[in-house]
């Protein structure tokens, strides 16, 4: 699974804990914009990329 920003499309985020606001916030956000990442930004049918394919390949044949 990858995670894009659905707001400004990085893939890059950072893990978040807002101990100031009200809710406690915590949890994930984008690291270009900030924006606080949800279910809208996961990708779960995206294919495991080829090099991460091929060590798992590598792990199983052994």
């Amino acid at each position: 699974m990858k995670i894009r920003c659905t707001a400004c499309g990085s893939s890059k985020f950072s893990f978040t804990h807002f101990g100031k606001h009200p809710q406690g916030l915590h949890g994930a956000c984008c690291a270009a914009c900030r924006k606080r990442l949800c279910l809208h930004d996961l990708l779960p049918q995206t294919p495991i990329d080829p090099a991460t394919r091929a060590l798992i390949d590598r792990q199983n044949s052994r």
